[in-house]
């Protein structure tokens, strides 16, 4: 049970991380499709960057804790 849960909650995850991902802005990605871009033209990211750059540091530490937790009960 524990097992299945961790499982929707890593696939849950990582779809988040490949969201936050694709919507900052930079080169490439859909942040620049909303307008992203134009915020950090003087050398200044916007808050929305500033958030999507934390949510992805805090949704790949979970991400990797989930799946260690999953190795671990695969054992």
């Amino acid at each position: 049970m524990l097992e299945k849960i961790l499982m929707v909650a890593d696939a849950i995850i990582s779809v988040a991380i490949i969201a936050a991902v694709l919507f900052q802005s930079g080169k490439a990605g859909l942040g620049s499709t909303f307008g992203g871009s134009e915020g950090s033209f003087m050398g200044k990211g916007n808050d929305l960057d500033t958030i999507l750059s934390k949510a992805t540091v805090v949704l790949g530490v979970l991400f990797a804790l989930v799946t260690l937790a999953l190795a671990k009960l695969n054992m």
